[in-house]
């Protein structure tokens, strides 16, 4: 008994160190991100699609290794929470993944001078990327206040999502069409950053139902 158990504990923390990994990868990869908006380098947006099959692959080999602990232990209490939470967080950060994705998307095919969101689009990025360090470190710390703290950094990432917002539609109403066009795509490039936000939003809350066992909404 005492050695099954052991077993266990063994691959719990195999499948916990799984989801730290994957979001390490997601961290590198909008810092890739990021990176390539400075010069909209096209070549690096390419190896960050690329990159998104792997931190694909690592999410499906938690979602495998999370049911068969499921299926072969039967956890209860804690551990189950632990097992739950672990593919929730896992969901989060395969769609914050595909932002980075997005993102990279629109720089390849960027055609005209977008400099003048450039500069707003890597502030939000450097907001976001604060954000997605401190709750992977509040997930490998099961820190609930570190995790609130995230939390409330989303406002900020909103507040200057729908500011973002207003700006564009301006500039969609008085600018020439190629202009307008260029702001309505810099407005998609918003939204993924938006949502990414939202996903760690998410993180947070699983974090909360880990330690004590309720579900909250923080958003």
């Amino acid at each position: 008994m005492m050695q099954n158990r052991k077993k266990f504990i063994s691959e719990l923390e195999t499948l916990n160190n799984k989801v730290i990994d994957m979001g390490k990868e997601v961290i590198t990869s909008f810092e890739n991100v990021l990176n390539a908006c400075k010069t909209m380098n096209t070549n690096l947006a390419k190896e960050i699609i690329l990159h998104d099959k792997f931190i694909n692959d690592i999410e499906v080999s938690i979602n495998v290794d999370a049911y068969l602990l499921i299926a072969k232990q039967c956890p209860v209490a804690t551990d189950l929470r632990r097992v739950i939470t672990a593919l929730k967080i896992a969901t989060d950060l395969e769609r914050i993944g595909d932002y980075a994705v997005n993102i990279s998307k629109y720089i390849i095919n960027t055609k005209n001078d977008n400099s003048i969101y450039m500069k707003s689009i890597m502030k939000l990025l450097e907001h976001f990327l604060t954000m997605m360090r401190g709750i992977m470190e509040a997930v490998g710390k099961d820190n609930i206040e570190l995790a609130l703290q995230i939390n409330e950094m989303d406002e900020t990432l909103d507040n200057e999502y729908k500011n973002e917002v207003k700006n564009l539609i301006k500039i969609g109403k008085s600018k020439s069409e190629e202009e307008a066009e260029e702001a309505m795509r810099a407005l998609l490039v918003f939204k993924q950053i938006e949502r990414a936000g939202d996903h760690v939003t998410n993180i947070a809350e699983n974090i909360v139902y880990l330690v004590n066992g309720k579900r909250v909404e923080l958003n």
